[in-house]
């Protein structure tokens, strides 16, 4: 394939490398660069094991789970907002405060070791746990950033906010998360099919050009052939889009776009701690040990420093 110019006369990234002309940066990692970024999703529903079942997907709290995969070595931490025992009939604005409360708590549990962390709220539309339709997420993710917004200066907030292409407020929503310093992973999902070539390039130009940092999306494959034109996408987006993108073809099918993706462009990719599949946040995940070789993340950083939260086998 062709190399086509780099967007704004920046450089032209080479091929076989997640390499782009506008690396986003989430806190410590770099989304763009050079090597993939490996990102660990949370499962629990409870948020400090106070409460909740822990998780009929994973173990223990949230909270533990987030500590576990820092030290592990994840280079970017996915809290899995949705996936947490929300209060009764909340409204956009009470479950907002929830999710803010949440943060703060994996936020600064987070800091001490240097692993930033992304905060997602994924719809059930698009196989998640949130029971909003597109107007009430919208509404309840700016609720999220004001409330974020007022806790920047004193208290550590997320580093990124993931906000669906389906809420149709990406413009407006990645406008406020960047006045507050706060990064955005775009995405869609397709947990039924593989989208047609031309329709999967048009969701992650739309992505770029509504302001994200980054543009992903995960798709659903019915044989190679969908495995290989979602990798075959990847690589057409990193070459004509400035920005991050990560395609992933999910599924045991799709499993190797997962691993392979990076030579195709993918910025980032997600793991999980253990293989047993009940613990991954998306069908196919492969454990963190498969892919740490890919990581550009010093390892020396992924035990917590003195005084700070407790490593993987203490949580």
């Amino acid at each position: 394939m062709t190399e086509a110019p780099a967007p704004g006369g920046g450089r032209t990234p080479p091929p076989g490398s997640p390499l782009c002309s506008r690396p986003a940066r989430i806190g410590a990692a770099e989304l763009g660069g050079e090597r993939v970024v490996i990102a660990v999703a949370t499962t629990a529903d409870t948020i400090d094991g106070t409460s909740g079942t822990g998780g009929a997907r994973g173990s223990g709290s949230a909270l533990a789970q987030a500590l576990a995969a820092a030290a592990g070595g994840a280079d970017l931490v996915e809290l899995r907002l949705d996936l947490l025992s929300p209060p009764r009939a909340a409204s956009p604005q009470a479950q907002a405060a929830f999710w803010h409360e949440a943060i703060l708590l994996v936020a600064a549990a987070l800091a001490p070791t240097g692993t930033p962390l992304l905060a997602t709220a994924r719809s059930r539309r698009e196989g998640g746990g949130a029971a909003m339709d597109p107007r009430e997420q919208a509404e309840a993710l700016e609720a999220l950033i004001d409330l974020q917004a007022e806790h920047r200066a004193g208290r550590a907030i997320a580093d990124a906010l993931d906000i669906e292409l389906s809420t149709g407020a990406l413009p407006a929503l990645a406008e406020r998360a960047h006045q507050e310093g706060i990064a955005v992973v775009a995405s869609n999902h397709d947990f039924t099919a593989t989208p047609p070539d031309g329709e999967m390039l048009d969701r992650l130009e739309r992505m770029e050009a509504s302001g994200a940092d980054c543009a992903k999306i995960a798709v659903m494959p019915r044989s190679e052939e969908d495995v290989d034109r979602a990798l075959q996408v990847a690589a057409r987006a990193r070459a004509s889009l400035s920005i991050p993108v990560a395609v992933i073809s999910m599924g045991e099918r799709g499993r190797r776009s997962r691993l392979e993706g990076w030579r195709y462009g993918s910025a980032l990719t997600f793991a999980t701690l253990s293989a047993d599949p009940a613990a991954a946040s998306a069908p196919g995940q492969p454990t963190i040990a498969a892919l740490l070789p890919l990581s550009h993340r010093d390892r020396s950083k992924t035990r917590a420093k003195p005084g700070g939260f407790p490593q993987a086998d203490g949580c």
